[in-house]
């Protein structure tokens, strides 16, 4: 009951702020990149299912490498949200959404790292992939706000090209936009410049710096866990792949105890550590993903009432059953979501210091098992660990209680999603 006065008083803010153009432009444009994101989850899920048979009947027709590379194109998740948002910007800034996307995509690759590879018949400039996928996403974010609002600016200022009336008008809107769109890439272009002159070499890899900076010398302590996996969720929120940052840094902070404790493990020893590598792994990737986002698929399958959410959860649930987040951190989204940051970045927290605790007494196993297929579902990857049953049902345990977190910020959300279906529905029966 106390809860749901504190959101009701919260309502108001969250309204103003989801309001805003800016945010309701990401928010659109992140949804728009679901049914990719869906289909990468799909066949994601269909090829790298752990069963060995399977797998290797995959392998053998061929079919294997065909679907690893639809997902690794499904995966440039960068390019498909600048678009989204650029053309939801454009449309709330009242120009050509069309154009107004092309722009914003155009101004991200212009300021997005290129590789030069010299081989034996010449050199070969090429995008590295990982700019345009999740490791791009708060690059392609700040383009796609900035961009597509000079291209307005432009254009609302009249600085267009205007043809006679007797050409076509498919025609006359292609070259007009040309005058907006030239003042719009000079900023990037000159970004471009600036930063190829620094250590960074862009400003993606800037921005990725600039997120690993604060990692930096932690260690393998509980704070320094607990650091390290709110940044990982915070990063996440804010549409970086945390993971991949903080184990660019961690890793080698974390592997050393990880190879101990396996060591000790094989030799029936005690386990040296009750911190690693996996332990990070255990909390961010086998709990339903960064987050722990299971109980949040699970609240959204069982308790929507808006039909976004019930569709959300249906489409959601299974591929988070399987530590798939993507469809639901950047198609619901939770990227940015002020409602959802709380639960998102605590609830792994809380769930690090009640391992820690448990595991300090003695009540569950440590997770020494290094495991390569990262969508096995949570409770049987805390047995496959080598923490035992006590691992397992530890993990349950945090499912049921991200359910219970998730819950009050979860009805939140679906009880104003409601509030506009209604309202939609209102108006067109008048």
């Amino acid at each position: 009951m106390k809860t749901d006065k504190v959101m009701e008083k919260l309502m108001p803010a969250v309204q103003k702020m989801q309001q805003n153009t800016y945010i309701s432009a990401l928010t659109g444009g992140m949804m728009g990149a679901m049914p990719v994101l869906m289909a990468s989850a799909i066949f994601q899920l269909f090829y790298s299912f752990p069963i060995t048979p399977w797998t290797e009947f995959l392998q053998n027709i061929g079919l294997y490498g065909l679907l690893t590379t639809v997902v690794n194109i499904c995966s440039l998740t960068a390019v498909f949200i600048v678009l989204g948002i650029g053309r939801a910007l454009g449309e709330k800034k009242g120009v050509d959404s069309f154009q107004s996307a092309i722009a914003a995509l155009l101004c991200f690759l212009i300021i997005t790292p290129l590789d030069e590879v010299v081989g034996d018949y010449g050199s070969v400039i090429s995008i590295n992939t990982s700019w345009l996928g999740a490791q791009g996403v708060f690059t392609a974010i700040i383009v796609a706000m900035v961009a597509p609002t000079l291209y307005a600016f432009c254009v609302n200022k009249n600085i267009v090209i205007k043809l006679p009336d007797s050409v076509p008008e498919f025609v006359s809107k292609s070259f007009a936009s040309i005058p907006a769109a030239l003042i719009t890439v000079i900023p990037f272009v000159a970004v471009r410049g600036l930063f190829s002159m620094t250590s960074w070499g862009s400003f993606t890899g800037f921005v990725y710096s600039a997120v690993q900076t604060p990692l930096i010398g932690l260690g393998n302590s509980l704070p320094a866990h607990l650091i390290a996996t709110a940044m990982c969720c915070l990063l996440w929120w804010c549409g970086v792949h945390g993971t991949m940052v903080v184990l660019g840094v961690m890793m080698a902070v974390w592997q050393a105890p990880m190879v101990e404790n396996l060591m000790a493990y094989n030799a029936g020893q005690s386990i040296p550590y009750l911190l690693s590598f996996m332990t990070f792994f255990l909390i961010v990737q086998f709990t339903g993903g960064p987050g722990c986002l299971l109980g949040l698929h699970v609240d959204m399958a069982l308790f929507a009432k808006s039909e976004r959410y019930k569709t959300q959860g249906k489409l959601s649930l299974i591929p988070g059953i399987f530590n798939i987040i993507e469809p639901t951190v950047y198609g619901m989204p939770v990227v940015f979501n002020p409602i959802l940051l709380i639960p998102f970045v605590g609830m792994p927290v809380l769930a690090y210091i009640l391992y820690y605790v448990l595991a300090s007494i003695g009540l569950i196993g440590v997770p020494v098992v290094s495991l390569s297929v990262m969508v096995i579902p949570a409770p049987i990857a805390g047995f496959l660990l080598g923490g035992g049953i006590s691992l397992g049902i530890f993990l349950i345990g945090i499912m049921l209680l991200s359910c219970v977190v998730y819950l009050p910020f979860f009805k939140l959300l679906d009880a104003q999603a409601l509030k506009e279906e209604q309202a939609m529905a209102a108006q067109k029966g008048e």
